[in-house]
């Protein structure tokens, strides 16, 4: 098992409410952060360190990410950007002089550069050819820098072990609903686990383009993902049957999950380009970013309301800006009441949400509860009859 880590070790949610973590009683670490789940997972750490600006202190810099939490066992290290030999060598002393052993040594413009833009890199979808290239590339270069065998050897020998879990409740299910979910270049921001789950609770989960496709016949629910759909505002303009089957699931009742993306699809614009309609919002792409783990406040009779669950957490990292339209097309009321948000800090109010839709920037992780899958499940299954 390899998990990545993001953002720094210990840096994790300022969510409100959360329980301690008592597990490193009197250490600094934070919910959610890549430490916390290395112990929930009783996994060890290797840290990537970049050297570009260092030498000896990078051992400063190892220790301090040893010593913080002394539960968490950092296995080794990575060597980032190394200029020369020499800055090599001095590091390595000043590593072994902490007992910490380096697994690998990358170079200064070693790895192949790929292109990035606003909300992270280019999605494999775009262009998998060249995805394929650097991803061939990416492998020669870390087969070649990094001690593979005794880094896999150290893993083997720690024994891992899962964080218990409650089991589910489900009802028995009298068909398999159709599950819609977004995908493809405009719609590519997916936590392949939410898929996983819905299949497992019994959803038939079915994916379709919304640049060039419309929702499955017979959908009971609809998931419209994040992505970059101000790159496809001609696509997405001129595919009117989805928009014409959007505003009629609408209508219907249909289940809709929206996030971020899809959310911006649901609106009246984007950048000035007609949209799908149903939500009273123009929205443009701006330079200000939006980003962090949230609290949600959970509408009763929402898709993803449960019993005795009045509040999820969700994720939001978005560039766009929406405001509420006045325009006379804008159904305000159907559109439903917005969500409300908070963390540590602060309180507020965005996106919308009623009895069959919550639509907003936030990005939502169905492990957030066991009974989620589940009741999504269930709910896409009367949807169906209700029809």
């Amino acid at each position: 098992m390899i998990i990545e880590g993001v953002m720094g070790l210990f840096d994790g949610t300022d969510l409100p409410d959360l329980e301690e973590d008592s597990s490193a009683p009197g250490t600094s670490t934070s919910w959610g952060s890549t430490a916390h789940v290395a112990r929930l997972t009783n996994l060890p750490v290797i840290l990537v360190i970049d050297c570009a600006h260092l030498s000896q202190s990078a051992a400063a810099i190892a220790l301090g990410y040893s010593s913080l939490d002394p539960d968490l066992r950092i296995a080794g290290v990575i060597l980032n950007n190394i200029k020369s030999t020499t800055h090599e060598a001095l590091i390595r002393q000043a590593m072994a002089s902490i007992g910490l052993e380096v697994f690998g040594v990358i170079r200064n413009g070693e790895l192949p550069t790929r292109h990035s833009r606003h909300l992270g890199l280019r999605t494999a979808e775009e262009d998998p050819a060249e995805t394929r290239r650097w991803v061939d590339t990416l492998g020669e270069v870390i087969r070649t820098a990094v001690e593979l065998e005794p880094m896999i050897a150290r893993a083997e020998r720690i024994v891992t072990q899962s964080p218990s879990l409650p089991a589910a409740t489900q009802a028995p299910l009298s068909t398999r609903p159709v599950i819609a979910y977004s995908m493809g270049p405009a719609a590519s921001f997916i936590y392949p686990e939410n898929l996983d789950l819905l299949r497992e609770a019994g959803g038939d989960v079915v994916g379709f383009d919304p640049l060039v496709a419309s929702i499955p016949p017979k959908t009971g629910l609809i998931w419209l993902h994040g992505g970059y759909p101000e790159h496809y505002l001609d696509e997405l303009c001129a595919n009117q049957q989805l928009h014409v089957a959007l505003r009629r699931a609408v209508d219907m009742g249909v289940p809709i999950i929206a996030e971020c993306g899809g959310h911006l699809l649901l609106g009246q614009s984007l950048n000035g380009r007609p949209m799908v309609g149903v939500l009273p919002l123009e929205s443009t792409i701006s330079t200000k970013l939006s980003l962090g783990y949230r609290q949600v406040l959970i509408p009763q009779a929402s898709p993803l309301s449960l019993a005795n669950r009045p509040e999820l957490p969700a994720h939001e990292f978005h560039y766009a800006r929406s405001d509420e339209a006045r325009s006379d097309e804008a159904r305000s009321d159907e559109a439903g009441q917005g969500l409300s948000l908070r963390t540590a800090r602060r309180t507020w109010r965005a996106g919308f949400a009623n009895q069959s839709m919550i639509s907003s920037y936030l990005h939502w992780h169905l492990g957030a509860d066991v009974n989620l899958a589940h009741s999504l499940v269930q709910r896409a299954a009367r949807s169906i009859v209700d029809r």
